[in-house]
């Protein structure tokens, strides 16, 4: 009927509509040029909010509650923020998948879960630590390589390597300290003083649950979530396309000297070089960043353990 009905062709249901095309592009390779520059601004954050905001907070009369929330929370918070924002740079969308698949936040498999055990108990340490660990790495590595003995037995001595290596750095520990790095502030001192077996930031911690659990969510969306979403999921595959198999040991260097505003001596700086590297080395073999979040959340419990032991003593 003439006038009744005019058909618009851009809604006709005959017409196929092009579904959105996303590219999964790799990221842009980060060679020593792009990752020193990212470790070292990112330790500066660190710096001036230990080594300028803390000294004056405290002289502006914070408490030392919120001087730790402004000064050492408040920068780890910022880590998760900056992999967002270097996430967004690179033109990918916030779904699950795309970000489950850049930040490398796959499930992990059997094998997957006995490297993160083995560092796990490398990250937390003690006695028997080492033996524990390259027990348990032999064991994934066997699985890994159960139909071709040669690649397997030559794993193996690389592990038995970088463990005797780590034994022997160790014995270094009291040659290095002699070397000073640089000299730490008494607010700074001050500052760690305040992580005492029955009180946290000036708080008493006997009964006070809530200080377990607000140390807990620093923890694990402060401190684990930023480093391991910033270092592990962004910036370690960026380094793996410039760096290949040698990735883990840059990285691990890199992210041990990152933590030079904690780091007075040499031997400080040294002697977080074996975990570093472990940590770098299992999450770029494995391609997964969860082994770094279980693994490092077990090297960082000590003090949340020590805050237990004040609340139920």
């Amino acid at each position: 009927m003439k006038g009744g009905y005019s058909q618009d062709k851009t809604l006709s249901p005959l017409r196929a509509v092009p579904a959105p095309v996303t590219v999964d592009l790799p990221p842009k390779p980060a060679p020593l040029s792009s990752s020193v520059p990212i470790f070292a601004a990112t330790s500066v954050l660190f710096f001036v909010s230990l080594y300028v905001g803390l000294p004056f907070l405290r002289h502006e009369g914070v408490s030392w509650f919120w001087t730790y929330n402004l000064t050492l929370a408040l920068p780890m918070f910022a880590l998760v923020l900056f992999a967002l924002l270097a996430y967004r740079s690179e033109g990918r969308p916030f779904t699950r998948l795309a970000m489950r698949d850049r930040f490398r936040l796959q499930p992990m498999d059997f094998c997957t879960w006995l490297w993160t055990g083995s560092l796990s108990v490398f990250m937390y340490g003690g006695r028997f630590a080492i033996f524990l660990s390259f027990g348990l790495a032999i064991v994934a590595l066997s699985i890994e390589k159960r139909r071709d003995h040669k690649s397997c037995g030559i794993g193996a001595a690389a592990l038995a390597l970088f463990f005797f290596l780590c034994w022997s750095l160790r014995q270094t520990g009291p040659w290095l300290t002699g070397f000073p790095l640089h000299n730490e502030p008494l607010a700074l001192r001050e500052f760690l003083s305040q992580f005492r077996d029955h009180a946290f930031m000036g708080i008493p911690l006997h009964g006070t649950w809530w200080v377990a659990v607000y140390y807990a969510l620093v923890l694990l969306f402060g401190n684990i979530a930023g480093e391991e979403l910033w270092w592990r999921g962004y910036l370690l595959p960026r380094q793996e396309l410039a760096h290949g198999k040698t990735t883990w040991i840059v990285h691990g260097v890199l992210w041990a000297a990152f933590h030079l505003f904690f780091q007075t001596n040499l031997w400080d700086m040294a002697r977080m070089i074996p975990t570093c590297c472990a940590l770098a080395f299992v999450a770029q073999h494995r391609k997964n960043t969860w082994p770094g979040i279980v693994g490092h959340t077990f090297g960082n419990s000590p003090l949340l353990l020590q805050i237990v032991r004040g609340i139920t003593h």
